[in-house]
């Protein structure tokens, strides 16, 4: 983690700064971030702050945490498989929804980076400014990490709950999801810290499976379907959860209709 970013965070319970300790060199690959406020400290290991800790968690974000620190060893394979039998190329699919952000040059923070299946395609557009990424697992930033490294990308990697964000309110340009959403807690919750960290103007982007695209996971992706118990709920586009005061917001269908597409901006 880079120290310019410390300005950025937010401890995720309060909302108040952060301070590290002990005060070393850039990068920061090890210390604790305190929380003056509420006194919480949060471990900072391999350059990652950690805002959870896994007996923290429960319900779906529990569950699917545990099946996404497993399956990020084959989510890069899965998904170029998964692009092949919908019938397109991986780049196609991710730039139908990466290409409608709209930064102006500014900050851009994917919430649920998974192993960075996105990046090829925010990096080095002469849009888009710094680039962060959270993920509830630390199977998918491990991942995820090791592919930022070899790459060279200076991407910043934070382990937290989408449900709460660790940023300072309107810190980013632009803010998006792709996957995962549908099986959160609390998708208000995520939704509504989408809202807080993006600034006025900023376009927020949350894709999803369709229940197309969920019964095609139960189909091929062990442990999906058991993780419901069998008693999984229909899909349905969370655009009820949007607050009425944002600004041009609509769904549609990407991927074929595989995922669909929440869109809007923050006025």
């Amino acid at each position: 983690m880079k120290r310019s970013s410390l300005d950025l965070l937010a401890c995720p319970v309060c909302h108040h700064p952060l301070s590290l300790h002990p005060n070393l060199n850039d990068p920061i690959e090890t210390g604790n971030l305190r929380c003056a406020s509420c006194q919480k400290e949060y471990a900072i290991a391999t350059g990652i702050p950690r805002f959870i800790d896994l007996p923290e968690l429960s319900g779906f974000n529990r569950r699917f945490t545990g099946l996404y620190n497993w399956f990020s060893w084959f989510y890069r394979t899965f998904s170029k498989l998964a692009f092949a039998y919908i019938g397109m190329s991986e780049e196609t699919g991710r730039r139908e929804i990466t290409d409608r952000l709209d930064p102006r040059g500014g900050r851009v923070l994917e919430v649920s980076i998974g192993p960075g299946v996105n990046l090829p395609y925010l990096v080095n557009r002469s849009d888009v400014g710094k680039i962060y990424g959270l993920d509830i697992s630390l199977g998918q930033l491990q991942r995820c990490l090791s592919y930022i490294r070899r790459k060279g990308w200076g991407v910043e990697l934070f382990l937290g709950n989408g449900e709460q964000l660790p940023f300072q309110d309107e810190s980013f340009d632009g803010v998006f999801h792709v996957g995962g959403i549908n099986f959160f807690n609390n998708k208000k919750a995520a939704i509504d810290e989408m809202i807080r960290v993006s600034k006025p103007g900023s376009r927020i982007l949350i894709a999803d499976e369709t229940e197309k695209g969920a019964r095609g996971y139960e189909k091929f992706i062990p442990g999906f379907k058991k993780s419901f118990n069998n008693k999984r709920n229909v899909i349905i586009p969370p655009i009820d959860l949007v607050p009425p005061e944002m600004l041009e917001t609509h769904v549609f269908d990407v991927w074929k209709g595989w995922l669909y597409c929440l869109e809007f901006r923050k006025p």
